[in-house]
């Protein structure tokens, strides 16, 4: 035991002196021997000879054992195991008066995901956003006053991820007692910020009327249901866990044919990243289902697929309701109000005698109303029409620039009396659509109207007519009152317009936009827009270019567009 006490050097500095007291004497008879019997010192001087042996022996003893390592590390020792244990749980930069970094160690690096030349020389700055600017001057400043500021810091990774820490700042004094940088050291907080913001999301998903369903990309297993989803299924989150999209469908549809197969086709579009949703109608016996999925990719863990199922059954039921007694009240008023139109272009024509003019001002309001009233009356019935997939297309090659050039002059004397005048582009050289042309005419008188409406006195609208790789682009373009924001995301709904005034002042049905959305896009087209309060509105629609694409059967999402 005591020889492996020495070997390892494991005993205590005390049992160490107390070693040296032993042998120092023990060995000092020894010595004095050898000493007499090698040499030729007399006995008088031997005396005092072996005292100072002795006295240099405990000497060297003590100073031997002082220098010798002692039980346990020791502080330096002590302070790099100390240092190393933080390196390896914290994250830690250090930086000068004026905020450049001049330290950061690997645990760092490794959480940040730069390399040390991209981060030593640089400002701190660099690696915070821009909204916690204020938070960041406000703790620099009080650590260069020589106090230590601690809270939550979140960081930007090098590929843009928010990185949470719970920080401690202090500052670093120099000789001269002056502060001349400061010291971070850092926890990393990210995954239970993560873990928590989770907690909070689902509790509140938990109380969505809608249902909530999340499952894996890859082996389409539940990983949550909210208490809706929960309640449909007849499941509790034990029994969920253990349970995959198929199951769902085979025990609780009836579905015993549903493969996964079948649900990876129909999220085709999300997997290969072409669309952010997919929505879709699910009809049984009890109710009418509006679904909407979303493939996401968190920046921890696996894809997983949310499924959102709203109840529409009600909503169904009204628009249904409501669309019946619009489609009766339109089909009962065209009939009546056209023979009351035509009555009173007969007697504003003179047929039935001359009218004074306080007579004929009346009948010119009631002849205008009459026209406006068989305005909206068909727009209904068109949109009927798009909604039953009833309207019928001639798709064609057509020439859009005389297209074009002719619906400018049909619309050039209702834009004259608004003082506002049509100004044409691209119009020098034939362009040719594959398109219905009299829907496209439609289309055009819908656009220009609505320019000329919402133009400035004597202010012009630009008309552009252009070519694109495999589509034709129109735009038109006004300089008028221009889209509020909050109208923009409603603006080819049904009876919308960007202001309820405008139908009162300039007039309208609120349906114009709405058809011409559902014509472009049953052509196989796009339509979009631009805007700018007070300074004016472009819509632009494409269609494809003659010889490059064939519509099948344009009829086809017409039930969409419309609604």
């Amino acid at each position: 035991m005591i020889a492996e006490k020495f070997k390892g050097k494991e005993f205590s500095i005390g049992f160490r002196y107390a070693l040296a007291l032993i042998i120092v004497p023990l060995a000092s008879p020894v010595v004095v021997s050898f000493i007499q019997k090698t040499t030729a010192i007399s006995t008088t001087l031997l005396g005092p000879v072996s005292i100072l042996l002795l006295t240099l022996a405990y000497a060297w003893c003590i100073w031997a054992i002082r220098n010798s390592p002692q039980f346990g590390p020791s502080e330096e020792e002590k302070t790099a195991y100390q240092i190393k244990a933080l390196n390896n749980h914290s994250i830690i930069c250090m930086t000068d008066e004026h905020g450049t970094i001049t330290y950061v160690n690997d645990k760092f690096l490794k959480t940040t995901g730069y390399s040390r030349d991209e981060l030593l020389r640089q400002n701190l700055t660099k690696l915070l956003p821009r909204s916690i600017a204020a938070q960041y001057d406000f703790a620099r400043q009080f650590v260069l006053e020589g106090n230590t500021w601690s809270g939550e810091v979140r960081m930007r990774g090098k590929d843009g991820t928010s990185i949470w820490t719970h920080t401690t700042v202090a500052p670093q004094i120099d000789k001269r007692g002056k502060v001349n940088g400061t010291i971070a050291i850092q926890t990393d907080t990210t995954q239970s910020k993560i873990a928590a913001s989770e907690k909070t999301m689902r509790e509140s998903l938990h109380l969505l009327n809608d249902e909530v369903y999340m499952f894996e990309a890859d082996t389409l297993r539940y990983i949550y249901l909210n208490q809706a989803a929960m309640e449909r299924c007849g499941w509790d989150e034990a029994t969920y866990r253990k349970k995959t999209l198929v199951d769902k469908r085979r025990e609780l549809n009836k579905d015993e044919n549903f493969e996964s197969s079948d649900f990876y086709d129909r999220a085709r579009p999300l997997i290969n990243g072409e669309v952010q949703e997919i929505e879709f109608i699910l009809e049984d016996d009890f109710q009418v289902s509006e679904v909407k999925l979303q493939l996401i990719h968190p920046q921890n863990g696996p894809s997983h697929f949310i499924s959102i199922r709203r109840d529409i059954s009600e909503r169904r039921a009204f628009e249904q309701t409501k669309n019946d007694f619009i489609s009766t009240v339109s089909h009962e008023l065209r009939t009546p109000v056209t023979s009351i139109k035509g009555a009173l272009g007969l007697i504003l024509s003179g047929a039935t005698g001359e009218l004074n003019g306080k007579t004929q001002k009346m009948l010119d309001i009631a002849y205008r109303n009459s026209d406006r009233l068989t305005l909206i009356i068909n727009d209904i019935l068109d949109l009927e029409k798009i909604a039953a997939g009833q309207m019928e297309f001639n798709l064609e090659s057509v020439n859009l620039t005389e297209l074009v050039m002719d619906a400018i002059a049909a619309n050039k004397s209702y834009a004259a009396r608004l003082n506002v005048s049509f100004v044409g582009v691209g119009l020098g050289q034939t362009t040719v659509g594959y398109c219905d042309c009299d829907r496209v005419f439609q289309i055009m008188n819908n656009l220009l109207s609505n320019a000329a409406k919402f133009s400035k006195k004597n202010g012009e609208v630009i008309v552009t007519l252009s070519n694109m790789d495999d589509r034709v682009c129109i735009s038109v373009e006004d300089f008028g009152k221009g889209i509020p924001e909050d109208a923009k995301s409603s603006i080819f709904d049904r009876f919308t317009q960007a202001d309820s005034s405008d139908r009162r002042e300039k007039g309208g049905t609120g349906l114009g936009l709405s058809i011409v959305k559902a014509l472009v896009e049953s052509q196989g087209g796009s339509i979009y827009f631009t805007s700018e309060v007070d300074k004016g509105s472009k819509f632009s629609f494409e269609l494809p270019k003659a010889g490059k694409t064939t519509i099948n059967n344009p009829t086809v999402g017409l039930m969409v567009a419309a609604e």
